[in-house]
């Protein structure tokens, strides 16, 4: 069986010195019992905050996030293609429906659900979709209906110049969404009525095209969601995230 692989080039962030946790966060005591309702309120605060970039934390804009490329391989199912994208636009990452956050063992875990998560970049693909030939470069989008996303960030302590860090080790995410639409153009060099058809196809099957490659999408933004938090952490430190500690 053949393996989904996965290339990507993840987000490049500013660096700089240590800073505090904005003033516009809140700060959550480790040692309190309500420390998981305490994280819920805040990491949904300062999620929503992010519709700009906080510099001073190394935290980018969600709206949209930015990627600049991105490799999916192909399924073992229906989907047997690459799916080449560049220049990435993901939004809807400020907007929450429902948020709950855990922690408990050094394990950071926060269910999440978006009314709306949608992608728009410029792709390339050539292969077969559901048995069917397809191939096309241009622009397109990817639309994620109500997703609800899981994600297990495993903290690792670490000391620099006697201050005490935390970093992500290997995370683990999924992604399920209630419903996606596919949106590529020129397809087929502009055949509009063979690209409207097998475009009908996919939307009318996108749980099975989904489901072939949905382990290499919930790694590729795993890594990508790591990679930010990363970046935020190794500015913030330990006592500085939390009190309590």
């Amino acid at each position: 069986m053949k393996k989904c692989t996965l290339f990507l080039f993840l987000l490049v962030l500013a660096f700089g010195e240590n800073a505090k946790l904005p003033s516009t966060f809140k700060k959550c005591d480790q040692s309190k019992s309500d420390l998981n309702s305490c994280l819920t309120a805040a990491i949904k605060n300062a999620m929503e905050q992010l519709t700009e970039p906080i510099k001073e934390v190394g935290l980018p804009s969600m709206e949209p996030l930015e990627v600049p490329s991105l490799v999916i391989g192909a399924g073992t199912g229906p989907v047997q293609f690459q799916q080449n994208y560049k220049n990435l636009k993901i939004s809807g990452y400020t907007k929450i429906d429902q948020l709950e956050a855990t922690f408990k063992d050094n394990h950071l875990k926060i269910a999440v659900v978006f009314p709306e998560i949608k992608l728009v970049f410029e792709y390339e693909i050539n292969g077969r979709i559901l048995v069917l030939p397809i191939s096309g470069k241009g622009p397109g989008a990817i639309t994620m209906v109500k997703p609800k996303f899981v994600i297990d960030f495993p903290l690792e302590e670490y000391e620099k110049n006697g201050t005490k860090y935390y970093k992500v080790g290997k995370e683990t995410l999924s992604m399920q969404p209630q419903k996606m639409h596919f949106e590529l153009e020129n397809l087929f060099n502009g055949d509009k009525l063979l690209a409207s058809n097998v475009l009908q196809i996919m939307n009318d099957n996108w749980k099975e095209v989904y489901g072939d490659v949905q382990a290499s999408y919930e790694e590729a933004f795993g890594k990508i969601f790591t990679s930010i938090f990363n970046n935020f952490l190794s500015k913030v430190p330990k006592s500085d995230l939390f009190d309590g500690v």
